[in-house]
């Protein structure tokens, strides 16, 4: 069981799927004391999703895992291939139907949302930088499926926020998939065939990925000018100064920068929420 749950990747799955939690929060404010339960269903419904689209993923690039990272559980072994795509199935079918308990347009949207991340785990490694861009996309989809579960409640003082956050995370998204590509590709070349486009350009490639960093980090200032308060303005030169050290970093140590930069703003964002309330 331990095998399937690493497939999941529920340190990743979980706190993005509470990405949704938190901005439904944001939309509707004090009139979250009404819709608690149906969030707590649709959060966990977008982290089945989510696990279940990493699960795919890992049966589509077990091939590559095997030099990229051989102590997953398919190239190691623990898990087969067959048993992996019934796992991933089910966890993306069980979302859906969790889903389904939540109001209709968050469904519909997830159903277009889990759509595209099974294109994406099918078809990425020929994308070029669609891939990147594809999953800078996908990141960003918390906003609608928020949006579309919160309804006409999304009227709160904060929601003005949540037409900003998205720009940045779709500006960091892009830059932190471009350099966890160049970390990949090794693996990932043998699977495709042929050159990526970072293969053949490294070094635009990286600059890209510094110039999105940047320029995403910069887009923050814009909730603390639209809803957000003073705890968030506290950490804001942080997460600023984060994107731009990531520049100077190699490269894994720049994956780390900017993943620390994400948590940062969401621990940022939670802690505004709840000292200065909705």
């Amino acid at each position: 069981m331990i095998p399937l749950l690493r497939l999941c990747r529920p340190y990743y799955a979980v706190p993005m799927a509470g990405i949704l939690m938190l901005t439904i929060w944001y939309a509707v404010g004090h009139a979250m004391a009404d819709l608690w339960p149906s969030a707590l269903r649709a959060t966990l419904a977008l982290a089945m999703v989510i696990a279940g689209g990493y699960t795919l993923n890992d049966v589509r690039d077990h091939r590559a895992d095997r030099i990229n990272s051989p102590s997953r559980p398919i190239p190691a072994g623990q898990v087969h291939p067959m048993t992996a795509a019934i796992w991933a199935c089910g966890l993306l079918l069980g979302g859906l139907a969790l889903a389904a308990t939540c109001r209709w347009q968050f469904l519909a949207r997830l159903a277009i949302v889990t759509g595209t991340l099974v294109f994406y785990d099918l078809t990425s490694k020929h994308l070029g930088i669609g891939k990147q861009l594809l999953v800078a996309l996908l990141m960003t989809s918390f906003y609608p499926l928020a949006f579309a579960q919160a309804g006409p409640d999304a009227t709160a003082a904060r929601t003005a926020t949540l037409y900003i956050f998205p720009v940045w995370l779709f500006l960091t998204s892009f830059g932190y998939e471009i350099l966890k590509d160049m970390r990949d590709l090794p693996g990932d070349h043998i699977v495709a065939g042929v050159p990526s486009w970072i293969h053949r350009s490294p070094a635009q490639a990286i600059r890209l990925s510094r110039i999105a960093a940047v320029t995403g980090s910069l887009v923050l200032v814009g909730p603390a000018l639209t809803g957000c308060g003073w705890v968030y303005l506290i950490f804001l030169p942080v997460a600023v100064l984060l994107a731009v050290w990531s520049c100077f970093l190699p490269q894994r140590q720049a994956i780390m920068a900017i993943y620390t930069q994400c948590v940062v703003v969401g621990v940022a964002a939670t802690a505004d929420i709840i000292i200065l309330g909705p």
